[in-house]
């Protein structure tokens, strides 16, 4: 399943398997109730909107955390969380719920212990060892989502775009600043022509400016959404410019206006979110590059530090 947006741009989305919500209604995807929130999202009142960012933004507390826990998280009433999914046909929220649970059940045993025991557990002063395994375990879970929603389709698409740009600009601040640096790295040792984009030197807009159509922009941002990052698709965007977006969720203010949109690291990590499967994404492109390049009779690096 992929949604279209712009002219010739899409979003791909993992196909899931249709569950009938407990009170014997329509069944829905999980795919089919995010696209509803996110489409509803702007005609909602504040408070549903804060309802329907947890649910874009972290499904899995989502579909673990009681009423009571997301309405105290929320700043609302409980009876504000029974109507949100009331508004989009539930008879209750446990029925809506059932459909964020399933998405757990779907992603593997250990993703699946990982995240209740994260949401369950009391603060248990673990020590290092337990900090250590905590990490371990949401890099572990952000790797096992790549592979379960990216396509290889998805994958492909992304490479012959680089294979077939003139240069490739790269842009990502603050959480998304690694992941950019790396892909430039990446592109830097296949000798592809590329950029990151200069924001602390202020010149990323005049750069894109210069951008030609046969430029490709590869953006990187997640909540909450660095502005200079967002502002610079949106410009690029305006000008019909090819964009490949490493964002999160479907609402994100990137995947609207991008050519290309993977949705990565979207699981719960804490205090500080994963960035492991942004990273494998990354080497999964340029290593399939490095490929294509060769296929077409170019010399791409021998090896990669």
């Amino acid at each position: 399943m992929f949604l279209k947006l712009k002219k010739n741009s899409f979003i791909f989305a993992p196909m899931r398997q249709v569950i009938t919500d407990s009170n014997g209604g329509t069944p829905e995807p999980f795919d089919a109730l995010r696209e509803r929130i996110r489409d509803r999202f702007d005609d909602l009142s504040p408070h549903l909107q804060r309802i329907a960012r947890l649910a874009l933004d972290e499904p899995n507390q989502f579909a673990l955390q009681t009423i009571a826990a997301i309405a105290e998280r929320l700043k609302i009433q409980p009876s504000t969380v029974i109507r949100f999914a009331k508004e989009f046909g539930y008879d209750g929220f446990s029925g809506m719920q059932q459909v964020f649970k399933l998405r757990l059940i779907e992603g593997g045993a250990r993703y699946r212990e990982q995240v209740y025991e994260e949401s369950h557990a009391d603060n248990r002063g673990g020590g290092t060892a337990d900090s250590l395994g905590a990490c371990i375990d949401t890099l572990t879970a952000s790797l096992e989502a790549l592979r379960r929603d990216v396509r290889p389709e998805q994958v492909d698409q992304a490479v012959h775009m680089c294979a077939r740009a003139r240069h490739i600009y790269v842009a990502g601040l603050r959480r998304s600043h690694p992941i950019a640096t790396y892909f430039a790295y990446g592109l830097n040792r296949l000798e592809r022509r590329c950029s990151l984009l200069d924001f602390a030197g202020g010149m990323a807009a005049q750069q894109v400016a210069n951008m030609g159509h046969d430029d490709l922009l590869v953006a990187i941002a997640f909540t909450p959404y660095t502005a200079l990052v967002v502002d610079i698709v949106r410009d690029a965007s305006l000008r019909g410019l090819p964009i490949v977006a490493l964002t999160d969720t479907t609402s994100s203010p990137l995947a609207a206006n991008a050519s290309l949109a993977f949705f990565v690291d979207n699981e719960s990590g804490g205090q500080f979110r994963p960035i492991s499967g942004a990273i494998g994404l990354v080497q999964a492109i340029i290593v399939e590059l490095s490929a294509e390049l060769e296929r077409e009779g170019q010399e791409p690096a021998r090896h990669t530090e």
